[in-house]
């Protein structure tokens, strides 16, 4: 896997400007635009000079739709600069969201199952176009075509949002097309199979147009992130987009997945603390450079999302604040790019149709906040982690969470079964595989258990016993969800109970507030951990992910780490970090010759709409150790180059980080 050349410290240049708009780019100076990004460490941009969001392009053609403002050609005037200059550039198109073909074919417009157009609403809303319409074929292709014949040097074609908005599209040609496939639309799973087939097309056609040109043009899709989504062979590259601001767990998870793919990759901030193109607003640059240096510790490669004023003049204060950022990231980006992460503990996604919003449920997959909440446990356990999909290489991991799977295919029992077998630890939380017949013959033959019902409630207690309780108040915790129920056969250990509601209440009667207090122990196991083979395994009736996604209680996060640990062997914890924090995020990249810890620290202000950063405290003295495959020759932290004291002990490495402030690499170099 290699970054792409000069990505590592990247502009993403919005210019939707809407038609109403009656002076486009009259101050535009291409010699200003790139100075100012060279004084700023950047050495690449996706402008958004093909076709923005409105609709319009912004360079002179007999094809596209040029912005009726326009008064300089933007395109024409910026690349000798910036090729001049040494910065790369990508070019922005625009299919899904395009307001002004939408205004002009409203019968293009995606929608909504009640029959609500997405149309521009006069200006205030974004028109969105169906990818079924005669828009792909009789405008965008076209436009795309003559785009890239005019300007077959650009390093890359960046399509924006190349997705379905939730609850669309029902518009008539996507009826036509399900009918003519034999699907019903309104069906989950064959609503899901035309979008995806949609989306699919599109993007092989687009990709195709592209190419044809020039071979060389980078070829990538905004949207396609999730899992499964992110495997599309049309894609060159993945962009993931960062923002904190949005919430704080969505880079930090599903760039774990990314980095796994073996495709070139980067992630996309914004300088806005709220969200992209909200003038008048600047991010705190402890945000901004926090933001940085996950993304760094994760996928290497930083993009910065800008948006340039109308009249085409760059606001200094912008490049002011990314200049500083990006000096933080060029000291350290050599330690990052083109880094792999070290395989320990994975999380086993379903394959996605949207994983925000609803759409699990409609679709019927993993639910986001599963994938999310076991994210959240790992990170803020102090865990390295990664999140693969199910074609994946399992026998590298030393431990697989199953983390209340819903969708996984039935092919990967005996996968599972041979990563068990040979020494692997699995943990599987949640009811949902166990009413999958294939799924549960399997659970129960390796964790020694058999499966008599799901739970008529919808919520139980759990209360760890043993180790799996340790650090964890002995009170039997309530959990949403209504919980598989087994019985114990031999060779199973019971390493938690449940408990049923007082009175057998069910959750959905109010007792006080919610619902009853934990009442008599119940027959039933919470948890039950056996050996398989060389391998060991632990079920869990508890849907752990989704409450701690919800409600974020440490006790859930505790016995889940507890039971890892109760799993692994000492000399297969690959790497402890002791920060005592749930702010600390770990991250163990492989460069070359070299294991580079990252150490990120995340704390958020108090807010009432979206995340916000404004300082992080320094911490001190943090103990890590590191069970490598052999002694490194040295150890450093970067980028100060200073040598902490470190020893070998028993195939073990023990230090301790004196200091973190936002981000710290401790590089261990080795021979091999």
């Amino acid at each position: 896997m290699k970054t792409p050349k000069n990505v590592n410290r990247k502009i993403h240049l919005d210019f939707h400007t809407p038609y109403w708009v009656k002076a486009v780019g009259q101050h535009f100076d291409a010699e200003e635009l790139v100075s100012t990004w060279k004084k700023a460490h950047v050495n690449a941009a996706t402008v958004v000079f093909g076709l923005c969001a409105c609709g319009n392009a912004y360079y002179e053609s007999k094809h596209a739709p040029i912005h009726p403002g326009l008064k300089k050609d933007l395109l024409r005037l910026l690349l000798p600069v910036a090729k001049r200059e040494g910065i790369t550039i990508y070019v922005h198109f625009g299919p899904g969201i395009n307001d002004r073909s939408v205004i002009e074919h409203p019968e293009w417009a995606m929608v909504t199952r009640n029959g609500k157009r997405l149309d521009t609403n006069e200006g205030k809303e974004w028109g969105w176009v169906c990818f079924n319409s005669p828009f792909v074929e009789k405008q965008f292709f076209p436009q795309l075509k003559d785009f890239v014949h005019q300007f077959p040097d650009i390093a890359g074609v960046y399509l924006d949002m190349v997705t379905y908005p939730e609850d669309t599209c029902f518009c008539g040609y996507c009826r036509k097309k399900a009918a003519k496939l034999g699907l019903n639309i309104y069906k989950p799973s064959d609503y899901a199979k035309l979008r995806e087939m949609t989306l699919e097309h599109f993007m092989a056609e687009a990709r195709k147009i592209v190419k044809e040109v020039n071979p060389d043009i980078g070829f990538t899709a905004n949207c396609r992130w999730y899992v499964g989504g992110a495997r599309s062979p049309s894609l060159d590259s993945i962009e993931l987009e960062a923002p904190v601001s949005w919430n704080s767990y969505h880079y930090a998870v599903m760039s774990r997945y990314i980095r796994t793919l073996g495709i070139p990759h980067n992630a996309q901030t914004t300088r806005f603390p709220k969200n992209w193109g909200y003038f008048g607003s600047l991010n705190n640059e402890v945000q901004l450079t926090y933001e940085c240096a996950a993304i760094l510790a994760t996928l290497g490669s930083c993009c910065i999302g800008d948006h340039l004023p109308a009249n085409g003049k760059p606001d200094q204060a912008v490049y002011d604040l990314i200049g500083k950022v990006y000096a933080f990231v060029k000291e350290r980006e050599d330690w990052a790019l083109d880094a792999v992460s070290v395989p320990y503990i994975a999380i086993l996604a379903d394959r996605q149709q949207m994983v925000r919003g609803a759409m699990a449920d409609v679709f019927g997959h993993q639910k986001p906040e599963a994938l999310y909440g076991a994210g959240l446990v790992l990170l803020e356990g102090n865990r390295h982690f990664d999140v693969i999909d199910d074609m994946a290489e399992l026998a590298k991991y030393k431990l697989i969470w199953l983390a209340e799977n819903v969708t996984l295919h039935d092919n990967l029992v005996e996968k599972l079964d041979h990563f068990v077998s040979n020494g692997g630890k699995l943990l599987v939380t949640g009811k949902g595989l166990w009413e999958n017949a294939v799924w549960r013959s399997f659970l129960e033959r390796i964790s020694k258990v058999r499966w008599t019902g799901t739970g008529d409630l919808n919520g139980e207690f759990i209360k760890p016993i043993g180790a799996a309780g340790t650090n964890v108040p002995m009170s039997p915790m309530f959990v949403q969800g209504r919980f598989p129920h087994w019985e114990v056969q031999d060779g199973g250990e019971i390493i938690a109970e449940v408990h049923r509601p007082y009175e057998e209440i069910d959750p959905s009667f109010r007792y006080g507030h919610f619902h009853a207090p934990a009442g008599e122990k119940a027959a039933y196991p919470g948890a039950v951990m056996a050996k398989y083979d060389a391998g060991k395994v632990i079920v869990c009736a508890a849907s752990l992910a989704e409450d701690y996604f919800r409600i974020g209680s440490r006790h859930v996060r505790q016995m889940v780490l507890n039971m890892m640990d109760g799993l692994l062997e000492e000399q297969e914890k690959i790497v402890e970090v002791h920060a005592c924090s749930p702010a600390v995020e770990v991250s163990l990249m492989q460069k070359s010759r070299a294991w580079i810890l990252h150490l990120t620290q995340f704390s958020a202000k108090r807010h009432t709409g979206n995340t916000v950063v404004e300082e992080i405290p320094v911490r001190y003295s943090i103990p890590i150790v590191l069970r490598p495959p052999a002694k490194p020759k040295r150890v450093y932290l970067a980028p100060s180059m200073e040598e902490p004291n470190w020893k070998w002990e028993n195939g073990t490495v023990k230090c301790t980080v004196p200091e973190l402030h936002i981000h710290q690499m401790v590089v261990f170099d080795f021979d091999w």
